[in-house]
Formats: C-alpha cells, sequence, structure tokens
C-alpha cells in the first residue's frame, strides 16, 4: 500500500488520505453491528415469529415488512439530507447516532413482546408500529454512519480496506446472533420445537438490544477522535423539506450512480425474497434442526474472513467495477445449482450427511459472494461521491448513501411482501410441524426461491457490468479535487 501510495504521488501529484488509527478503523466498523442485528432478526425471525408462533398471515406480514421498508426508503433520503447540513461542535454525524442508535436498540425488545390477546387485527397494528419506530431511528443513526465511512479517508484503496472492516463486523454480529439463539433459544424442549415457543424470541430481542446498544456506545465514543479531520460540504445549504428532492435529482444525473441504483433494485429484491423465506426453507424445505441451523455459523464465519483477506489481493489488482460483476455472476449461480439440484431430484432424501455438507459449501460461496458485493459496492459509492463534486460543485455523502438505501429497502419490501403472499398461496400453516408438510407447498417454496435469487442476481451483473469508474478514473478525479481544493 505505502509503495503504491508513493507511486501515486509521484505520477499524478496526489497524496491519498489515510490517517486512520486501528482503534478508529475498528471502532468505526463495531458500528455496523446495530443495523446487522436488525438485519438477523427481520431475515431470520421476525417473519416466521409473526406467521408461525403468532398466527398472523403471510400476505399481512409481508405487507407490514413492504410498507415499514418503504417508510424506511422515503426516510433514508431526508435523514441524508439532514445529516449533510448539520453543524454542531460534535460534527454532521455524531450527534444522530446517538438519537438513533439508543432508541433502536431499546425496540428490538418491543417487536419480540406484543401484547397478550391481540387478535390478528391487533398483531398486525402492533407489528407494523413498532417495525415503524425501529426503522425510523436506525434510519437516523445508520445513514449519518455510513456517510461518515466515506468521509474517513480519500484513498481508492483505504476506502475498500474500511469497508471492508465495516461489511465483517456487521456480518461477523449478524451471524453470531442467530447462532447463538438456534443454539440457545430455538432447540427442542420437552418434546417441543423451540422455534414454535414465543417467549424464546422474547429472550433473543433482548440479547439484540444488548448487542446494538452496547455497539452503539462503542462507535461513539471510539470515533470521537475523528470529528475534528471529517470534512466539511461545500456550498452546504440549510435543511429544508424540499432538499431531499432537489438533492436526489442532482445526484441522478450521475451515469454510476443510476447503474449502482439498477443493481441495488435487483439485489435488494433478491435478498428480500430469500431473506424472508430462509427459515421456512431451512426448517421445512430441508428439515434441518434448530442446532444444525445454528452451525451454519461456521460457513458464514469463515466465508467472512476469507473474503476479508481475499480482497486485500483482489482490490489492489482488479478495479471494483469488475470485482463486481463476477461476484454477483457467481452469486447468481449459485443460487440456481443448489435448491435446483434438489427440485430435479439430484440430491439424496432429508437427513442425509450430504446434504448438510452441501449445505455449508453452498452458504459458504453465497457469503463470500454477498460480502464481496457489500464491500466493493460500499467503496464504489464513495468514489461516486467524489465524482459528484466535481460535477456538482457539492459533496453529498449523506444523499448518496442515502438514495442507494431507499432503491435497495424499497425492493427488499416488495421481495418480502412477494414472499409472504407465496407462503400463504403456497398453503403453508401456522404451526406447521417440518417433516409432515406436503410436497407441493415444498416444491413452491423452492422453485421461487431459486428463479429469484438466480434471475435477480444475473440482472445486478448486468448493471454492474456498465459501471465505468476504476481506480484510473478515479485517480485522476483525486488530482483534480486536490488541486481545487489548492486554489
Amino acid at each position: 500500500m505505502k509503495e503504491q501510495n508513493n507511486l501515486i504521488t509521484n505520477v499524478l501529484g496526489v497524496t491519498p488520505i489515510s490517517i486512520l488509527t486501528p482503534k478508529e478503523k475498528w471502532t468505526y466498523a463495531i458500528g455496523n453491528i446495530p443495523f446487522s442485528v436488525k438485519d438477523a432478526a427481520f431475515a431470520n425471525f421476525v417473519i416466521f415469529y409473526y406467521t408461525q408462533v403468532q398466527g398472523l398471515s403471510g400476505t399481512l406480514a409481508g405487507l407490514v415488512m413492504f410498507i415499514t421498508l418503504t417508510w424506511d426508503a422515503v426516510t433514508d433520503p431526508v435523514v441524508g439530507s439532514w445529516s449533510d447540513s448539520v453543524r454542531s461542535r460534535w460534527g454532521r454525524r455524531h450527534p444522530l447516532l446517538v438519537a438513533g442508535g439508543v432508541p433502536t436498540a431499546l425496540l428490538f425488545m418491543a417487536l419480540f413482546s406484543p401484547p397478550d390477546s391481540l387478535g390478528e387485527t391487533g398483531m398486525f397494528i402492533w407489528f407494523l408500529a413498532v417495525a415503524i419506530l425501529l426503522r425510523t431511528f436506525l434510519t437516523i443513526y445508520f445513514i449519518p454512519y455510513t456517510a461518515m465511512g466515506a468521509e474517513l479517508s480519500t484513498d481508492y484503496d483505504e476506502r475498500t480496506v474500511i469497508a471492508k472492516a465495516r461489511v465483517t463486523m456487521g456480518w461477523l454480529g449478524g451471524m453470531a446472533l442467530p447462532a447463538i439463539g438456534f443454539a440457545l433459544f430455538f432447540g427442542v424442549q420437552e418434546g417441543v420445537d423451540g422455534r414454535l415457543v414465543a417467549d424464546n424470541y422474547l429472550h433473543y430481542g433482548f440479547l439484540s438490544a444488548l448487542v446494538a446498544g452496547v455497539a452503539v456506545l462503542v462507535c461513539v465514543v471510539g470515533t470521537r477522535s475523528v470529528i475534528p479531520r471529517l470534512p466539511t460540504a461545500k456550498n452546504a445549504q440549510k435543511f429544508s423539506w424540499r432538499a431531499p428532492i432537489n438533492d436526489l435529482k442532482l445526484v441522478l444525473e450521475n451515469r454510476n450512480f443510476r447503474m449502482s441504483v439498477g443493481a441495488n433494485l435487483a439485489f435488494g429484491m433478491s435478498t428480500g425474497v430469500y431473506g424472508t423465506l430462509s427459515l421456512y426453507l431451512g426448517t421445512y424445505f430441508w428439515e434441518f434442526s434448530a442446532q444444525q441451523l445454528a452451525g451454519m455459523v461456521f460457513p458464514v464465519a469463515g466465508a467472512t474472513l476469507l473474503v476479508f483477506v481475499a480482497l486485500n489481493h483482489l482490490g489492489q489488482r482488479y478495479d471494483k467495477p469488475k470485482l463486481l460483476v463476477v461476484f454477483s455472476l457467481a452469486l447468481a449461480l449459485n443460487g440456481f445449482w443448489f435448491i435446483g439440484a434438489r427440485l430435479l431430484g439430484f440430491l439424496p432424501e432429508n437427513g442425509h450427511s450430504l446434504i448438510y455438507l452441501l449445505l455449508m459449501i453452498n452458504t459458504g460461496i453465497g457469503v463470500f459472494m454477498i460480502v464481496g458485493i457489500q464491500v466493493m459496492a460500499s467503496s464504489l459509492s464513495a468514489d461516486i461521491i467524489d465524482q459528484q463534486e466535481i460535477t456538482s460543485g457539492r459533496r453529498q455523502e449523506g444523499v448518496v448513501f442515502a438514495a442507494g438505501a431507499f432503491v435497495a429497502k424499497a425492493t427488499t419490501g416488495v421481495g418480502a411482501l412477494i414472499a409472504g403472499i407465496v407462503i400463504d398461496v403456497a398453503g403453508l400453516k401456522a404451526g406447521s410441524i417440518p417433516g409432515h408438510v406436503d410436497e407441493s407447498v415444498l416444491q413452491s417454496l423452492g422453485w421461487f426461491t431459486l428463479a429469484m435469487t438466480g434471475g435477480l442476481g444475473l440482472l445486478a451483473c448486468f448493471y454492474y457490468s456498465r459501471l465505468r469508474l476504476g481506480r484510473e478514473e478515479h485517480l485522476e478525479m483525486r488530482r483534480q479535487l486536490d488541486l481545487g481544493s489548492k486554489s
């Protein structure tokens, strides 16, 4: 890295800014855990809990996800624009980290503790209200948090290092919680599957709140030292309610941003469907026990750490758009082969040791590709911000990250809604016992998951292939920005 930076300085006259200490980098990275706690809860347990345990229909549960994620998507640009305009002695980002992070942690307990005897309508209203509040406060925390990540360094490769640390910490936290949940709370208890016992989810909610709260505290305290070094946006305007719309119009003029939005559309829809159906597939389609699902922590952890090491070499050898194309294509193919092999009759019956081994391989490959996409996409967004500053004269960290999240969350909401409808249409009933579900139901779940994860992965690959922002282009942009700042 040092030799490469010297070369950049000598050839282009640009000195990459990389002054982040290990403490600052890793305490910042820990700040990603509250978002991963949310992902772990909603991807693994929330829909399953409200449908299979509380008796809410899959359609209504999916509708809650759609409404809340759409609301979440609408608030993202507002918070992003607001965050870019905040002026305080604690900087633009840190006040919002505190304001959003603390309530987020507390709301995880409310998510899994609805009052008794609500009925389906009351359960729907409770789920909707808590989910909206949780996602609103998480947005107030997370949008400034991700925007701050783009401000920590101007170096092309250092941004990838920061993104790796953030995404890796998020994945480690996100996979640890479900693993602990499956191992401690959701196993068989007195002959009853723990995944169907309501009290177990309250314990999981408390654990989620504790982990998220501690992570917020570590991030806020550990990154205080960077506040004086964070940039101030040029031509900053006072926040108004029209500002998010105007800011979005401005950033959508950027072609690379539009291509990244297209990729997020496909990626978000795919992950929304798979995330919603993952526990259903593990419980009913593959008939794995809670302990076996807890064992998925090993391929997830292994793949997460492996991609962290691999990107040290790949990130410096290949441009970010090229890596995004390869990762998304591999993810699509990985989405086809395993479920496809079962649906076409190429695998032995459930319970065979080969099934579990292949699931571990499939999970490891999938996580490797997903983490790689998240790291490269996050790092590329920081580069797009530099490009946007050159073309518009404004730095829009909060807006760029918020606009990207807007699309991803809205499409994830659509994916969750569709998945919820599929649960009902397929005929999966509340309280269904693993091993006693009609084969036609399982076939419907399998084919739909295969089509969405594989097909939409290919669409994301198409959009990534149209990005035009590699290392050389970014170095030239940094040269222009550095010269402009000195003039």
